[in-house]
């Protein structure tokens, strides 16, 4: 069992983040590296992007997840469109971790997220322990056609293919923390505030059909633009030195290269692809994410023991 709970962070006038607060009950369980976990989602997602996961995290590790601005629980930016940037969404990071001093943190990004926590562990490569990356890239988005479209419907599509292996009845009829998914939930907990990352009962079409609904329309816009034409972070991924793990969907086609550049541009990388998965498979396979993720973990632990390292994990199914 874990605890949670919810909180408020200024990081602008008139705009604050909502912040959740996972621990493990108890005493920490020995043998545990310390330093919490944070988890960044990507565009139109929210802390309920790791309801199938999060509390197995938090039943060894501290994790703290967050709604970006213009997401989920978190305010909208009162500045609209020009108040939602990459470099905005990086300082609002750096405040969230800011108030966990003076740990040093194990980074976990998705899509959009792995965009912002990439910068992160370029800008602060002494607060960060060890770095995930899930189905995201280190260059723009290049398909054709407008960015913010492809993304609404890049995230509408992985519903979709939620929707069909897990079908809505037995979805709902499963419900808890976890939501339904291929794998089934994976943990739950109780509290009296309300914390998206541990309690949101909803499937997991449900809840990114929500994020879409919750997210600020001027915020998938402007962000949408971003992904498409942001800097590209490839030149600088060999200053990378972190124990780092690249996760993929196997079926998150647009994204396989980019995963691959990640993997072979940072030192030691190893690549996890997640068989049967989409663009989110924290969400559609979360027992073979977290088998990823724990490896990751185990790699970090050897390493901050000068240990020799581990093998790649490979494709997991």
């Amino acid at each position: 069992m874990v605890s949670a709970s919810g909180w408020r962070l200024s990081v602008a006038a008139g705009l604050e983040l909502h912040v959740e607060d996972v621990r493990p009950d108890g005493d920490r369980p020995p043998g545990v590296e310390d330093g919490p976990v944070v988890l960044v989602h990507g565009i139109a997602g929210s802390t309920t992007d790791w309801a199938a996961v999060a509390p197995e995290l938090a039943a060894s590790r501290r994790v703290i997840a967050y709604d970006h601005r213009g997401h989920g629980a978190s305010g909208r930016a009162p500045g609209g469109r020009t108040d939602y940037t990459f470099d905005l969404l990086l300082a609002d990071l750096t405040a969230v971790i800011a108030t966990l001093e003076p740990a040093r943190i194990h980074l976990v990004g998705h899509s959009l997220g792995g965009v912002i926590a990439l910068r992160y562990t370029l800008e602060h490569p002494d607060r960060v322990r060890s770095l995930v990356l899930v189905d995201t890239a280190a260059t723009p988005a290049t398909a054709t056609g407008p960015v913010a479209k492809r993304i609404v419907a890049a995230v509408l599509g992985g519903v979709a293919a939620i929707a069909s292996r897990t079908g809505a009845n037995s979805a709902n009829s499963r419900g808890g923390a976890g939501g339904a998914d291929a794998d089934g939930p994976v943990g739950s907990a109780e509290s009296s505030g309300s914390v998206g990352a541990v309690h949101d009962r909803r499937n997991p079409v449900e809840r990114q059909v929500a994020g879409l609904g919750q997210a600020d329309p001027d915020a998938l816009a402007a962000l949408g633009r971003e992904l498409g034409d942001y800097p590209s972070l490839v030149p600088r991924l060999g200053e990378i030195t972190a124990p780092t793990t690249v996760i993929v969907g196997e079926h998150d086609s647009m994204l396989r290269a980019s995963a691959q550049t990640l993997a072979h541009g940072i030192e030691a990388a190893h690549l996890a692809v997640i068989a049967d998965a989409d663009h989110s498979p924290q969400v559609s396979r979360p027992l073979a994410w977290l088998v990823a993720v724990d490896h990751h973990f185990a790699r970090a632990e050897a390493a901050a023991a000068g240990d020799p390292p581990t093998g790649s994990p490979g494709t997991i199914r």
